[in-house]
């Protein structure tokens, strides 16, 4: 018999994605302290920048799929975390549409990357791993100030790491791709079910 399973998130877009892999599932939101934990990790690694984001997102992830477990001791839990990295700073939520709109423009013209970090939790056993997905923006111009703005007024930017969503209108300021596309939504799903299928015939 298959442990009930649980997406520690109530993102729309995760909750989408994860469709494709698993039929049943709920979800739940995990609070945790984002914020504390980054600079915790960032003010206490010696690894060099990549790396140590690459700790942070997966150490994100199992903390919210470590929440979840606790109240809910026979399931099978799948935490998610996404981070967007430029010229090694990390570009979180932003946190008014003045910093959204200076976002999209950062990025535009250069490339940026995408780390997503998965943790699948089901009693003392826990995989976690993480995917990194490259991107580039086309330079900036009138026509993509004018989308931006837009984008901005609509309040999509708002809730999205880097403050764009690439299944959105952000999409049309993409000139390329290198890695896996869902893993840029927030759900890495084709490495999610190999490694999900694997643990479960371990069960």
């Amino acid at each position: 018999m298959k442990p009930k399973i649980i997406l520690a998130s109530q993102s729309p877009r995760r909750e989408e994605l994860l469709k494709r892999v698993v039929k049943e599932f709920e979800t739940q939101a995990a609070a945790i302290d984002e914020k504390r934990i980054e600079q915790i990790i960032l003010n206490n690694s010696a690894d060099d920048f990549m790396m140590t984001v690459k700790t942070l997102v997966m150490e994100l992830a199992s903390r919210k799929a470590k929440v979840i477990q606790k109240i809910n001791r026979r399931a099978l839990v799948i935490g998610a975390d996404t981070i967007v990295i430029l010229d090694n700073q990390i570009l979180g939520k932003p946190e008014d549409e003045i910093e959204a709109y200076q976002m999209i423009k950062k990025l535009a013209g250069n490339t940026h990357q995408v780390l997503t970090g998965v943790s699948i939790r089901y009693g003392n056993i826990e995989d976690c791993f993480v995917s990194v997905s490259k991107i580039k923006f086309y330079e900036w111009d009138h026509q993509m100030q004018y989308e931006a703005a837009a984008y901005v007024e609509s309040g999509k930017a708002m809730d999205k790491a880097g403050a764009y969503g690439i299944q959105e209108e952000a999409g049309l300021w993409v000139k390329w791709i290198k890695g896996d596309y869902n893993n840029i939504v927030g759900l890495p799903i084709a490495k999610l079910n190999k490694r999900l299928n694997k643990l479960l015939k371990r069960l």
